[in-house]
């Protein structure tokens, strides 16, 4: 996918750039050094800039030790604030204290560095300097200027020069060396600052590539690297200065430099493994090798004072090192999510909210189904040898109700339309073009890594793009809601089409139900082939028409924030969300007013696709809810069988659907309900997948011995009318004439089975012993 380009791109911290000091928030990740991270505080709170707050996040405290410090040494600073992370990542640690940070902008310090005074007015100053910067970085400073120590721990190529450098990726078609912008300007990595909403919409950093994992601490780049490719551009500023410890020796140089080289390798090796941009990657190496090439670099790297060369081999040996540690790296952090232990990868963070609900205020925690987070602020001294803390619970936001219009008194709607799409550049202008005829406050356009021109049309008609980065469509969903303005959302998949007053009438239909969430009723229609025609008849005449889903769906901001569609499952998140919304009492619903436009694709590939993420869906459906889900797993079954049969009346037209339909959800049943990324917990949920698999294993042959029982069943009845049995005939005759004379004007009456199933068996049982008669009088008129 191409690159978007800063013109014209609106980014939600655009009125942020504008002002001349912002609010800064600074997260301080403890890593149990209490005499470095004090000093580390001292500095921070000792420069000279006015508006500003500390916050330290200690991942897995194992004691109050540093709570007690903070009491002691700063019983009376309003400044900071103290956050515990329950895991050990230090990745997930800064993902949550950019949850819990207040300001738009956000700075990163590690705790073994001392920062100059003038290091947050200077990087701020950087940030709001030019249109698009998303993340300023500090010079790094080891010790003293002359140290032999410098030239080791300094990535090469990152200090062009005295003045300020500012990197941004270059027009698409060009290759861009991503690598090479990152590396040049993070510089030592001991400070930087982002603007909060860009890094949560590119999902923070990756667990997988922390400094304690055997990554060894790629994270940093990995997050500027990304930054890049969705079109933002980073500054690197020498007048924002952080001190480090000066290293005892340069054997612990060459160790930093082994280390910085495993990162690098990890974080080139997550592009090729698991990112789903690795061409673009691969093809932006020929622009790498040019850059280090370049004579100007080599002259900004020769000017820092001449690195060994022994070194140099060193970082190389750990860069060979790197793609095997993330590659290990990652399926540890794969393994602990599965056990509930952390979040497999870099996702939108989690933040607390308070919400009304009915007549109770509550708290409740987004990214994620996890509990919240235990916070800690406001500490007080109370003697002089002792300290006492006072635990409160953090809650950011204003009370906000889930039940009033959308409509603004000035008669504007207060909606943010959230699009996931991915390849979908024959839907998505008609799709946004009906969406904008809706004149709802902002459209949002979530990328699935589009290889086509869906993200070219789009950009006339929406206001953001974010890159989901192939997450699924459940957090692309999720990142739209999590960047969105406004307080209701409106979920509109590609291939739908609304009409012009849609939401107009959506959310005056949800306030006269007293509806939390409503989505709109959907007609479905093919593209003209047998499979796509098949697909669009069966969701038309199915019950499934008036499940709550969120293709087409109206649901407020602060309801999807408590209750988020869960990214583990891929496909069936509708399922889920509807599950958990009504065990929470909330009322949702199905329009009986309002229809869109619902399109199917042409082919049997895609409808494959369907069937096969439905059935999977529906899979993890089971194990995630046990036996509150296992009914909506045979459902597919039940359609199918009817399916087949209501197809004898249609001279068996619909049989090769349903054929396929109940294969591919057979399969997709399977897949789902051996996904252990979604746990099953407790030992009756784990009995009853258990048993679930034992009874899909046993289906195809209760399935055949059906089909024989009705086969002979058949026969039975043709054998009745071979024989001449004339009362036999005349009733089924007559049961013929149910479906073409009753039963297809009361479909929903009392009729409907007989015409249905009933009279078109019988009516080829009479056929078949009709056929028989015939070969038998042409037996006897033969002899």
């Amino acid at each position: 996918m191409a690159l978007i380009p800063d013109a014209g791109r609106e980014t939600p911290h655009s009125a942020m750039r504008r002002a001349v000091d912002p609010f800064v928030s600074v997260v301080v990740v403890a890593s149990g050094d209490m005499r470095m991270l004090e000093r580390c505080l001292r500095s921070i709170l000792s420069s000279d800039y006015d508006d500003f707050e500390v916050i330290v996040v200690e991942p897995r405290p194992g004691s109050l030790d540093i709570p007690r410090m903070l009491v002691n040494d700063f019983p009376s600073d309003q400044r900071l604030r103290y956050v515990e992370e329950p895991s050990s990542s230090t990745s997930l640690a800064r993902n949550t204290g950019m949850a819990r940070a207040e300001a738009d902008v956000v700075g990163f310090v590690d705790d073994d560095v001392v920062v100059d005074r003038g290091w947050l007015r200077s990087s701020a100053k950087a940030l709001v300097s030019e249109s698009g910067i998303a993340c300023v970085t500090s010079l790094s400073s080891p010790g003293g200027w002359e140290s032999e120590i410098r030239s080791l721990l300094e990535p090469a190529g990152s200090s062009e020069g005295s003045g300020r450098k500012t990197y941004r990726a270059l027009d698409a078609g060009t290759g861009t060396p991503f690598l090479a912008y990152a590396t040049a300007a993070l510089d030592g990595g001991g400070g930087l600052m982002v603007a909060k909403e860009v890094a949560r919409e590119i999902g923070g950093f990756d667990p997988a590539l922390g400094p304690y994992t055997l990554a060894c601490g790629g994270e940093k780049v990995d997050l500027l690297v990304r930054m890049l490719r969705h079109g933002y551009a980073l500054s690197y500023e020498p007048q924002a200065v952080v001190w480090r410890d000066d290293a005892a020796a340069a054997e612990t140089g060459r160790r930093e430099a082994y280390r910085q080289g495993v990162g690098l390798g990890a974080m080139v090796g997550k592009q090729l493994i698991a990112h789903p941009h690795r061409r673009e990657w691969l093809r932006s190496i020929p622009a790498e090798v040019g850059v280090r090439r370049d004579p100007d670099w080599r002259q900004a790297i020769q000017s820092r004072g001449g690195r060994p060369r022994h070194v140099g081999w060193i970082r190389w040996l750990g860069m060979l090192v790197g793609p095997i540690a993330y590659l290990v790296s990652a399926l540890t952090v794969q393994a602990r999510s599965l056990m509930g232990g952390q979040s497999s990868g870099p996702t939108p963070v989690r933040t607390v909210r308070r919400m009304v609900v009915g007549d109770e205020t509550i708290n409740v925690v987004w990214f994620g189904e996890a509990p919240a987070l235990k916070v800690r602020v406001g500490w007080q001294r109370t003697g002089e040898h002792d300290a006492a803390l006072r635990f409160e619970q953090l809650v950011l936001g204003a009370p906000a109700a889930i039940a009033p219009p959308a409509r603004a008194a000035t008669g504007t709607l207060q909606i943010s339309a959230v699009v996931p799409a991915r390849n979908a550049e024959g839907w998505i202008e008609s799709c946004l073009r009906a969406i904008r005829e809706n004149e709802p406050a902002e459209i949002i356009l979530v990328d699935g890594g589009s290889t086509d021109r869906t993200v070219e049309l789009a950009e006339p008609w929406v206001d953001k793009i974010i890159d989901d980065g192939g997450a699924g469509v459940a957090a692309a969903r999720m990142m739209g809601v999590a960047s969105a303005s406004q307080p209701w959302i409106a979920l509109v998949d590609a291939d739908v089409v609304l009409p012009p007053t849609a939401l107009r009438d959506l959310d005056r239909e949800r306030c006269e139900r007293q509806l939390a969430a409503l989505q709109a009723g959907l007609h479905s229609v093919g593209a003209g082939d047998y499979w796509s025609q098949s697909l669009a008849k069966h969701h038309n005449r199915g019950n499934s028409r008036q499940w709550f889903g969120v293709c087409a769906s109206l649901i407020a901001r602060d309801l999807l924030l408590a209750h988020p569609l869960d990214g583990h499952l891929r496909s069936g998140e509708d399922i889920d969300l509807r599950i958990r919304l009504k065990r929470a009492g909330f009322r949702i619903g199905v329009s009986e007013t309002m229809v869109g436009l619902h399109r199917f694709a042409d082919g049997f590939a895609f409808a494959g696709q369907q069937w096969l993420a439905d059935g999977a869906g529906l899979g993890r459906m089971v194990r995630k809810h046990g036996r509150s889900a296992l009914l909506n797993a045979m459902i597919p079954f039940a359609a199918a069988a009817l399916g087949l049969a209501r197809g004898m009346r249609e001279a068996l037209r619909p049989w090769p659907y349903f054929a396929g339909f109940a294969v591919g959800n057979y399969i997709g049943l399977w897949r789902g309900l051996i996904d252990r990324s979604v746990p099953a917990r407790g030992r009756g949920r784990q009995l009853l997948v258990a048993g679930t698999l034992v009874g899909l294993f046993a289906l195809p042959t209760a399935v055949v011995a059906g089909a024989i029982a009705l086969m002979l069943l058949l026969i039975s009845l043709a054998h009745a009318a071979y024989d001449g049995r004339l009362l036999l005939v005349t009733l089924a005759i007559l049961i013929i004439a149910v479906p073409f004379e009753v039963g297809r004007g009361a479909e929903g009456g009392r009729f409907s089975l007989v015409a249905r199933y009933i009279a078109p068996f019988a009516a080829w049982a009479v056929l078949l012993g009709l056929i028989l008669s015939g070969l038998r009088l042409a037996r006897v008129i033969g002899m």
